[in-house]
């Protein structure tokens, strides 16, 4: 096989052909043969992919001679860095079932390169995190006399091809209260403390909860905003602000 960089594209399923040459280069009739591709990170040693190649040759058709094809789908390369790694091709010798090297140029080296590259697919921006949370009156008195709300958090709709799924990560430390998860299809929406655009998407109750609680819900939202009401303390009335009593809420991550 004569030698050529390879480049995958990652969020893409790939397809590349090899052809089979002799050190004439002249294309070799490889329609009864086997094939095996493998793709290693050389620097750690670490085999990533091996998968059997597509004959394309039939044995009778010139413009296949020595055609192969390797399929590459997208949750092939999903976990990889991108940059360069090694691949090499081997051949099934069937009259012992073992593998030769099939080379990957004139000069007898076995490994070619491949650059791992994800223009289809950028990275991904960091998730919206919210660590201070806004007090503002309860204006519902059945419920606690405090709520917190983390403001408003853009969910870039406009860049939306997912069908509008959105994760939350609310974090907390033996917290007693309801968090809500809301959503607005406003683009100006009132600062918090104002009546609001906001309606509710999820709601949980939580009991002296300690540790991270995920919410995930579908919606084509302008924006996102976590609100939580601590319940007011067994015999301390309007007190739900003292963290004493309530626990905390201590963080939010959100991506939409």
């Amino acid at each position: 096989m004569y030698q050529r960089d390879i480049t995958l594209q990652k969020g893409v399923k790939n397809n590349i052909q090899f052809q089979v040459k002799n050190s004439d280069q002249k294309p070799l009739n490889v329609s009864s043969s086997s094939f095996v591709f493998s793709m290693f990170d050389a620097s750690n040693q670490r085999l990533i992919i091996e998968k059997a190649l597509t004959i394309l040759d039939d044995g009778s058709t010139l413009s296949l001679k020595g055609l192969t094809q390797l399929s590459l789908l997208e949750g092939d390369l999903w976990g990889l860095d991108t940059g360069n790694y090694q691949f090499g091709i081997k051949q099934l010798d069937p009259t012992d079932g073992t593998y030769t090297p099939a080379y990957a140029n004139t000069y007898y080296g076995m490994a070619g390169t491949i650059k791992l590259a994800h223009d289809f697919m950028p990275a991904l921006a960091p998730s919206q995190e919210v660590t201070t949370f806004q007090k503002f009156l309860n204006r519902d008195y059945n419920a606690g006399s405090f709520l917190f709300v983390s403001g408003e958090l853009r969910a870039y709709p406009e860049f939306h091809s997912n069908g509008e799924y959105h994760t939350a990560a609310v974090y907390m430390t033996n917290y007693t209260g309801e968090v809500y998860i809301q959503g607005t299809v406003d683009n100006r929406p009132p600062p918090p403390g104002n009546p609001s655009t906001f309606a509710n998407v999820q709601s949980r109750h939580y009991q002296n909860f300690t540790g991270i609680d995920y919410f995930n819900f579908q919606g084509a939202f302008t924006y996102v905003n976590l609100l939580h009401i601590p319940d007011n303390p067994v015999g301390y009335p309007g007190l739900n602000d003292q963290t004493q009593y309530t626990g905390t809420v201590d963080k939010l991550l959100y991506r939409g």
